[in-house]
């Protein structure tokens, strides 16, 4: 939310330098948080969506990202014990891990946000 917040101030700094009303002036910037807001509503929609239809899909589509995690746990403990050069402080595989704990994070809040509305449409 915080990148929005920003957006919106700069947008609002922006708006505060045309030459309008100070009543015009708020008013933009009233529309332009709300055009801001809807946006980011219909994009969490989506992504809700998105994460709904693969948690109706077949086992393989709902454990992806878990069998992803474990499979890079397993590559840091091996790299651990053998000296894996792939585990380096240089390697990019640390910005792969970054990425992906990144991706399952956000995913399992999606999906048990989709599970929240979901049990509330069926109510």
């Amino acid at each position: 939310m915080g990148v929005l917040q920003n957006v919106i101030r700069e947008l609002g700094d922006i708006v505060n330098g045309l030459s309008v009303s100070s009543k015009e002036k708020q008013k933009i910037q009233e529309e332009i948080q709300s055009l801001v807001y809807r946006y980011k509503s219909e994009l969490v929609r989506e992504q809700s969506a998105a994460v709904g239809d693969e948690m109706r899909g077949n086992w393989l589509q709902r454990s992806w990202r878990p069998i992803v995690m474990l499979v890079l746990t397993l590559l840091v403990v091996l790299g651990v014990f053998t000296g894996a050069p792939m585990l380096s402080d240089s390697s990019r595989f640390w910005d792969l891990l970054e990425i992906g704990v990144g991706g399952y994070v956000i995913g399992r809040s999606g999906e048990q946000i989709t599970g929240s509305l979901l049990s509330r449409k069926r109510k």
